[in-house]
């Protein structure tokens, strides 16, 4: 259900304890996920405009903040609101300089109705230094499944995005949120059949996948999308 609030943010509901706010292209701000605990809330990420901002501080419990990585659409908004704890990893660190370093997972075990959460550190080819946060059957990853950009063409390290389907294949969850994706919440096996299919274009000898359309642009989600309304609809 889709909610209008001040300053118009839109605040999306996944479940009773999880919602976020989506992503933005102007300005370029990721998408935002709250997860309601029962001390606390949780939040994925804060963003880079003043609506995500407004509605952080409007957040009036004790509030946990963990950064996915330190590119600016996701962190920006650390300057204008307020935290009780912040987990960023290592190299985030070095660009933030503030929070607490996760090198071993951060579990807080399944409380009546609340569901297990964990932050734990997650490769990627788009950002060194990548979170991920779980909680029940949602995993979160910000851009960590993206690549890595060179000039136009999309990179991929070989033996990084392996390692990227092992740690997708082995999490015990049904839906994973990609920020700035089409939907923002996709399938686990979805994602997994995209990044294998992308695995599937390395060539021996070579360290490197160049993929000149990036796999989660507009239209190839959008195409996505509509197969899947057509399955339900039948």
């Amino acid at each position: 259900m889709a909610i209008q609030i001040s300053l118009t943010a839109e605040i999306i509901e996944l479940n009773e304890q999880i919602s976020y706010i989506k992503a933005s292209k102007n300005p370029l701000s990721s998408d935002v996920v709250f997860i309601k605990r029962k001390d606390c809330i949780w939040v994925y990420d804060v963003g880079a405009c003043k609506e995500t901002a407004h509605e952080i501080e409007q957040i009036f419990k004790k509030k946990k903040v963990v950064l996915s990585h330190f590119h600016p659409d996701h962190v920006w908004n650390l300057i204008c609101t307020t935290r009780s704890e912040l987990y960023v990893s290592e190299n985030t660190r070095k660009y933030v300089k503030q929070g607490t370093i996760v090198k071993d997972e951060i579990v807080e075990p399944a409380n009546g109705k609340y569901p297990e959460l964990r932050v734990f550190n997650f490769p990627s080819c788009h950002a060194k230094g990548c979170l991920a946060l779980q909680c029940g059957e949602y995993v979160f990853l910000g851009d960590a499944t993206y690549s890595q950009e060179k000039g136009s063409k999309h990179i991929y390290n070989e033996q990084i995005l392996k390692q990227m389907i092992d740690c997708i294949e082995q999490l015990d969850c049904e839906f994973i949120g990609l920020s700035h994706s089409r939907g923002f919440i996709h399938k686990k096996e979805d994602v997994l059949t995209l990044l294998k299919s992308i695995y599937g274009f390395r060539e021996k000898g070579r360290s490197e996948i160049s993929f000149d359309n990036f796999f989660y642009n507009d239209e190839i989600m959008e195409k996505e999308f509509e197969e899947d309304e057509e399955e339900s609809d039948e």
